[in-house]
């Protein structure tokens, strides 16, 4: 272990919110240093680069009208963004039968439609009564931090398509499933005002979804490139101590003394640092009760888009089969032809747990789901995939830590929010000790 190194601030993470952090207190005269326990930086973005411009995202990618933040950020780093392809009709398979139509619903289901849109109203009122960035501090809160998503549409909404279709628009914020997921932790994404829920509600057309030209995960690495020898890399952290005035990170390279520590790793996996003095009980149990969620995503690489010459979107709603959702991920220029299928909730952790121990094989198991992708489509066997690409995890795990400290290995998803942690522990503006620290 190395001598103890010092700086303003140190930040544990090297994903987005770390490395926005970091670069934000350059710029005001902080110094910070940014460790991370894996090889590379990007957190829960991960682009794999096919060669010709082509590349698929196994991490985030998508960017929402009203995402101005992460817009500006990419104007900033000189990362271009593309709409993504969308024209063509939707596939819908239900019990076994396939349909043509644009949209989430067949052409039969106008009804449905209504009632989703009626659905996103009243959700969205009940949402606008959540303070901004405190969703805990709502008068009822509690109320709806104990019942899921899944009870309430089960309890407000009569059409089964329309409670179908709103669990399918906020499900895969969350990757585990709706019922799994809080009415409170719901309502505070529609808050966010940046979801697929707004374009529900929305008067007139409120623009595309977009990619990064190049993919996602150059967003930080642009940024660590900027904060040179201010970024660490395969330095796993596994103790913080922290005092009024001082604090000590230890990682596998060393000791970090500074001012403040930002901790910008998912709950679940800053809770598996060891912290002295101990976290507040009730930020402990914050982290308990707030997992990573479950997502797949499998990519079928083809020479074109032969789906968009049938006049098909590449989506695919379906209510049955290990991938239930697909879509196109091609590069701007069109070529290759790139579809992405969606694995989550328990089918993800099903399949997951058919995969090798070996870290990263996961190609094996997920064959015969990614090979699905095509026929479901076009409804007959069409073009085979000229290549496959699969990711459960976002790279491989940092080098194993000393029995008893953190393993920062995660999926390539957002956190799950069960019923209860956002109300009864509404500590999450607060440092690791339970008291307000700014900067």
């Amino acid at each position: 272990m190395s001598a103890e190194r010092e700086c303003d601030v140190v930040v544990v993470g090297a994903g987005l919110a770390g490395l926005c952090a970091a670069r934000e207190l350059l710029a005001r005269g902080t110094e910070p240093l940014v460790l991370e326990g894996r090889e590379r930086v990007g957190g829960r973005t991960l682009t794999e680069q096919l060669g010709n411009g082509a590349f698929v995202d196994h991490g985030g990618q998508w960017v929402s009208p009203g995402q101005g933040e992460i817009v500006a950020l990419a104007r900033e780093l000189g990362v271009d963004l593309f709409a993504s392809w969308d024209a063509g009709a939707t596939v819908h398979w239900r019990s076994g039968e396939r349909s043509i139509a644009p949209g989430l619903f067949g052409a039969d289901e106008d009804g449905a439609l209504a009632d989703l849109r009626d659905t996103a109203k009243r959700l969205t009122e009940m949402a606008a009564e959540l303070p901004e960035a405190a969703p805990w501090a709502a008068p009822r809160a509690t109320e709806w931090d104990a019942i899921t998503l899944h009870r309430w549409l089960s309890e407000n909404v009569e059409s089964m398509r329309a409670r179908f279709g709103m669990a399918r628009s906020l499900a895969g914020v969350f990757a585990g499933g709706p019922g799994e997921t809080s009415l409170l932790a719901a309502l505070a994404i529609i808050r966010s005002g940046a979801h697929e829920v707004s374009r529900l509600i929305a008067e007139g057309d409120p623009g595309p979804e977009r990619r990064f030209v190049g993919g996602a995960q150059q967003l930080c690495e642009r940024m660590a490139a900027d904060l040179e020898d201010r970024v660490l890399l395969d330095d796993l952290v596994s103790r913080i101590e922290h005092g009024r005035d001082r604090v000590v990170v230890v990682g596998e390279r060393g000791r970090v003394a500074a001012r403040v520590a930002i901790v910008t790793l998912p709950p679940t996996i800053a809770g598996r640092i060891r912290y002295v003095p101990a976290l507040a009980a009730a930020r402990d149990h914050l982290t308990q009760r707030m997992p990573m969620g479950w997502v797949i995503k499998a990519h079928c690489v083809y020479d074109s888009r032969f789906w968009a010459e049938e006049g098909l979107a590449g989506k695919v709603v379906s209510d049955e089969g290990v991938v239930r959702a697909s879509a196109d991920n091609s590069p701007p220029q069109g070529a290759p032809g790139i579809l992405v299928g969606f694995i989550d909730g328990e089918r993800a952790r099903r399949l997951a747990t058919r995969t090798t121990s070996t870290r990263g094989a996961t190609t094996s198991s997920l064959a015969a789901p990614t090979a699905a992708i095509s026929p479901r489509v076009c409804g007959r066997p069409t073009a085979r995939p000229c290549g496959s690409r699969s990711a459960r995890s976002c790279g491989r795990e940092p080098r194993r830590p000393p029995p008893g400290t953190a393993n920062s290995r995660a999926p390539c998803i957002p956190v799950a929010s069960p019923p209860a942690p956002r109300s009864t522990w509404s500590v999450r503006d607060r440092d690791p000790s339970g008291q307000p620290r700014p900067i």
